[in-house]
């Protein structure tokens, strides 16, 4: 069995800094509404479970998570939107697409234009300003899909296989 020490470190201190902020969240919480803090501090106390359950994971020796589906799948029944990135500068940019989690403020996946043969990224694109779904396909469980829920027509965006350990986490 080889270790990933390498992702277990970065896990952990993710972990370590997702506690610190719940800590100050809650301590400090005159800074923010109430409903606000309370909303954040269910986003920290999940990231924290999550990251708590890929630790183990990976301290059993199992791989690491893979971008794309096995990230969708962390935020089945979540509000995601498709949005324009942003450069280093902080000015938006056409050629970068976030899949943004709303319920967790997180970037759930990103799409560059400049990539060759990136298929992807057109198909998200038609999607932009779309609230989006990450649903498992019935008949393949480890089958997950983007759908977008402004598209009657044609919902599906994308589908991908999650990695066979994921619903072990």
């Amino acid at each position: 069995m080889t270790l990933d020490i390498e992702e277990i470190k970065l896990s952990e201190k993710l972990q370590k800094m997702y506690k610190e902020f719940l800590i100050y969240v809650e301590q400090e919480n005159v800074e923010f509404e109430r409903t606000e803090s309370k909303k954040l501090e269910l986003q920290l106390k999940e990231k924290i479970q999550w990251l708590k359950r890929y630790l183990v994971h990976l301290e059993k020796g199992g791989k690491r998570i893979q971008a794309g589906a096995d990230y969708w799948a962390q935020h089945q029944n979540h509000k995601l939107i498709i949005e324009y990135g942003e450069d280093e500068q902080g000015n938006i940019d056409q050629e970068i697409l976030f899949l943004w989690c709303e319920t967790c403020s997180d970037i759930v996946s990103s799409h560059i234009k400049k990539s060759d043969g990136n298929r992807e990224f057109e198909k998200i694109k038609n999607h932009l300003g779309h609230e989006i779904s990450p649903v498992r396909e019935v008949q393949n469980n480890k089958k997950i899909c983007l759908t977008c829920n402004h598209c009657m027509d044609n919902p599906l965006i994308l589908c991908n296989e999650m990695s066979e350990w994921f619903n072990e986490i």
